[in-house]
């Protein structure tokens, strides 16, 4: 009798857990989460885009960002989005003329104008010019929701990796900057989404909208290449492999015959097309033909004393000389590749996470990096042990391959700026944004995978142990908690944050 009871008691007790559970599952699948999830993240990033100071922002080149946007502003509309020429003195903002980066500065210069329009002052058009990243960053996270969707991803596991994503403290801050990084996330969360479809049965339309989706990628940033460039080869890949060239029988039969069915979609795919391959020609194309390099040298078309009024050339040419003739002295330090990896795991981690730059450096908690990278580290681990049965998946296999080749890409990239400048330039968290939903979302189906194969008991108690590691990382890892603790300086924010921010929060005595 008693054993009877106790059975009973314990059937009860586990389909509690299961309901509770599921109940949990239900409400994080539902669309009004991520409703819930996408609003917050763009109240707090118009929230921060007022609140940093001008030009205190995650962008470190936000200040040559907004002079770009407002050249482009104060010329005629019909003007177009190229330049023939610029004055000399105009070189502090970057090579202007045959720069792959217009596109951006060209289409933020329409917000530009209506904001000018309407007299408001200098500080007041940046917040503008925040306030539309921060809605691009948005339209990246919806792009994210259709990739995990076509990749078939619970709903509940995509939500996750999606609120890792948008409250990250570098994508949140990184999106309330005036910089093209929110727009050209977008655009490659777009392309992401639309690869995958591919993968899963896609034929030759999605075929072209993926490479429509990976022009506009690279117009917005050319230095993505990498990331599209092994999304569109695993895609073919992996869809060959499920299919062979299947899908690329008869094409102009099946051309013709998608033109009939969708007339209106094939001519908006046609129109978009080719208005992205004329504007890709006109600027890669071009460039390569001319001065044989994608984004010219400044001193290719102006001379070094000219460019030497840009911050970024002067830097990287002062760096060489000094690396040149280090050289040439013998006193050149060799490269220490596990140093460099140590190091740049270590910056990489931080700045991804928490505020760092070259203006206004801090250093977090060590406990809570520690605990971060240690979950980190375990999550991995455990998704590293279900790897044969998550690559079984082939929309989880291309996440997996892109995220870690990509990541690889940006290694190699800085590895070869230390060797051949001895400086760790363009070391930041914010590079390996474009991978991370990717790599989280391929570790959180690892996790889940593993939980399923646990018994009951024990997949009890290590659901609520993930579950406690996840809303801790949430807690200590969100923007806020990221940012404020550490930011007890006037100098980090506007005079209207200072106002409305209450002084226990801000550290800023009035």
């Amino acid at each position: 009798m008693t054993n009877t009871r106790e059975s009973r008691r314990g059937r009860s007790e586990r389909t509690e857990r299961r309901s509770v559970v599921q109940a949990v599952d239900v409400a994080l699948s539902s669309r009004a989460s991520f409703v819930v999830v996408l609003t917050v993240f763009v109240v707090m990033g118009f929230a921060f885009a007022g609140w940093f100071h001008v030009h205190v922002a995650a962008a470190p080149d936000e200040r040559g960002h907004v002079w770009n946007i407002l050249l482009y502003a104060e010329r005629p509309v019909l003007a177009g989005p190229y330049l023939q020429q610029v004055d000399p003195s105009q070189l502090w903002m970057g090579e202007l003329v045959r720069s792959p980066l217009y596109l951006y500065h060209y289409l933020m210069s329409f917000p530009a104008r209506g904001a000018l329009a309407i007299g408001l002052d200098y500080e007041q058009v940046v917040f503008v010019l925040r306030a539309v990243d921060v809605l691009w960053a948005a339209s990246g996270l919806i792009a994210l929701r259709s990739l995990f969707q076509h990749a078939r991803v619970p709903a509940s596991i995509g939500l996750l990796a999606i609120v890792a994503t948008a409250f990250t403290g570098r994508f949140t801050w990184q999106a309330a900057s005036v910089s093209y990084d929110a727009p050209a996330m977008a655009a490659l969360f777009v392309f992401a989404a639309v690869a995958v479809r591919f993968v899963r049965g896609g034929g030759l339309r999605t075929l072209a909208w993926m490479a429509v989706a990976a022009l506009f990628a690279l117009l917005m940033k050319y230095s993505q290449a990498p990331f599209v460039l092994a999304g569109g080869f695993f895609a073919i890949l992996l869809r060959y492999r499920a299919a062979g060239w299947s899908w690329l029988r008869h094409p102009v039969q099946r051309t013709v015959g998608g033109l009939r069915a969708r007339p209106g979609q094939s001519i908006v795919l046609l129109v978009i097309g080719g208005v992205l391959t004329a504007l890709a020609i006109e600027r890669f194309g071009l460039n390569l033909l001319q001065f044989h390099a994608v984004n010219p040298a400044c001193t290719a078309l102006h001379s070094r004393a000219d460019c030497m009024d840009y911050a970024i050339f002067r830097r990287n040419y002062a760096a060489s000389r000094a690396h040149d003739l280090a050289e040439v002295n013998g006193t050149l330090p060799a490269f220490a590749p596990l140093s460099f990896l140590r190091s740049w795991v270590t910056i990489y981690f931080q700045s991804l996470f928490f505020f760092w730059g070259a203006s206004f450096p801090w250093r977090p908690n060590p406990s809570v990096v520690v605990f971060g990278a240690s979950s980190a580290v375990v999550g991995i681990g455990i998704a590293l042990t279900q790897a044969r049965r998550i690559l079984h998946d082939a929309a989880l296999t291309w996440c997996a391959a892109v995220a870690a080749t990509y990541t690889f890409a940006v290694l190699c990239f800085n590895a070869a700026t230390m060797v051949n400048l001895g400086e760790s330039y363009a070391f930041s968290g914010r590079y390996l944004l474009p991978a991370m939903p990717l790599a989280v979302v391929v570790v959180l189906v690892g996790v889940r995978t593993w939980l399923r194969r646990l018994r009951p008991r024990t997949r009890a108690v290590a659901t609520a142990v993930v579950g406690v590691v996840l809303a801790a990382l949430f807690v200590l890892y969100n923007p806020l908690s990221a940012f404020f603790p550490y930011a007890h300086s006037a100098a980090w924010y506007s005079d209207w944050g200072l106002d409305v921010l209450p002084r226990w929060l801000t550290g800023v005595e009035s």
